[in-house]
């Protein structure tokens, strides 16, 4: 006895108890419930004709197709099909056709293969019995094409549009990772790159010879760390919200560039400019604590840029300064330039490659925005001679650019 559970448990665990076709399975539970129906009603006005064992079994593997359909739909339903039409052909009844279009309908939403051979099965055995030269085979054949290929065409459509909403879910799951990734890279990784920089210039200096300088760089070591430690639960609480929401993926922003609808242009506009100049202050402060010395040009700001050119820039800027940070040589100088026109914005960076370069970092933080850049219709130069390198940016500033950082 006990074998004979496992094995039904085993047989259960096989067909799966869990149902990803709903709409399926509740179609086959009133196709049986009606084919039952009846043919039991068949059986008690006619049971000299309807009781027979072979359209009782034609039934029960009906039956058996359609219980089955509930769970593994892609294999049972091939039962129910083949059964209900030679049932329909055995016996004048509608469910069995009500069943073989259902199962072409479905078998094509699963797949494109299975409802055109369905489709192909039910329109040659529907010519069986009619003589090729009595001129009904070319009727009855457009006949059942018109009427067989309904099913087919329904179940096309559904699959078509099954499979665009599965595109779209990966799409957004690929941007959604495009998204962390680079938040982790602007942010996180920038951050310990700053860190691993100052332990390394502290270690190189030596101990400070005051008190309160040695207590100034441990609060600033303190700093680096807890802005990782801020950037590491952003990340956390931004991958918990796709969990549970998975809403549309939005940039990741270093820094807050909120717009302000209800402001002028002008008032909007000083307001980015001041954030500008705060982020430019204080990666030149993280520089100098490195050694660094250099020339951060900001040009004038006329009028505001959209939120996406602003997530994009602050970011491009991070990025820009810690590379600055752990690949550039702190005894030379090195300069940083952001300017704008009616067309476009301009970026200029130049520095001078260290001898021993850390190469703190993947290397991929660039790579990203010039993608970006460069998918919007812009530019992205980079120029290496000998130890000397040079950024050239330019970014259409423009509302309908298709930027999304």
């Amino acid at each position: 006895m006990r074998q004979i559970r496992s094995a039904v448990s085993r047989f259960i665990g096989r067909l799966g108890s869990d149902n990803s076709h709903p709409v399926i399975a509740a179609a086959c539970v009133l196709l049986a419930a009606a084919l039952i129906a009846e043919y039991m009603t068949r059986a008690a006005t006619d049971a000299s004709s309807t009781v027979s064992v072979r359209h009782l079994a034609l039934v029960l593997v009906t039956l058996v197709g359609l219980i089955g359909g509930m769970f593994r739909p892609q294999w049972f339903l091939w039962a129910a099909l083949v059964a209900g039409e030679m049932l329909m052909l055995a016996m004048p009844m509608i469910t069995p056709l009500a069943v073989i279009i259902t199962c072409t309908g479905f078998l094509a939403y699963l797949d494109t293969w299975s409802g055109a051979i369905a489709t192909g099965m039910l329109l040659i055995s529907t010519t069986f019995g009619v003589e090729p030269s009595s001129g009904r085979l070319l009727v009855a054949t457009l006949q059942n094409l018109a009427f067989y290929c309904f099913p087919l065409v329904t179940g096309l459509l559904l699959h078509m549009m099954r499979q665009r909403d599965h595109d779209s879910y990966l799409l957004r799951r690929q941007q959604e990772r495009e998204d962390t990734a680079r938040g982790m890279h602007d942010t996180i990784s920038n951050d310990l790159a700053y860190l691993i920089l100052r332990i390394d210039h502290a270690e190189a200096c030596g101990m400070p010879a005051g008190e309160q300088e040695y207590r100034q760089q441990l609060r600033e070591l303190r700093i680096a760390a807890d802005s990782a430690m801020t950037h590491t639960h952003t990340v956390i609480d931004s991958l918990e919200e796709h969990v549970e929401q998975q809403p549309q993926s939005q940039p990741s922003e270093p820094r807050s560039t909120a717009a302000l609808p209800l402001a002028p242009d002008a008032d909007h506009a000083t307001v980015q400019q001041a954030e500008l100049q705060s982020l430019i202050d204080d990666e030149e402060a993280k520089l100098e604590s490195l050694g660094f010395t250099g020339d951060n040009l900001l040009g004038e700001l006329r009028r505001p840029l959209s939120p996406d050119m602003m997530r994009l820039l602050t970011g491009l800027l991070t990025e820009l300064y810690a590379n600055i940070a752990k690949h550039a040589d702190p005894a030379e100088w090195y300069a940083v330039s952001i300017s704008f026109d009616a067309e476009e914005l301009h970026i200029s960076v130049s520095d001078t490659i260290a001898e021993h370069d850390g190469k703190l970092g993947l290397g991929s933080g660039l790579d990203r925005y010039r993608a970006i850049i460069e998918k919007a219709g812009g530019s992205f130069t980079i120029h290496t001679e000998q130890r000397y390198w040079q950024l050239d940016a330019a970014i259409p500033n423009k509302s309908d650019n298709g930027l999304h950082p």
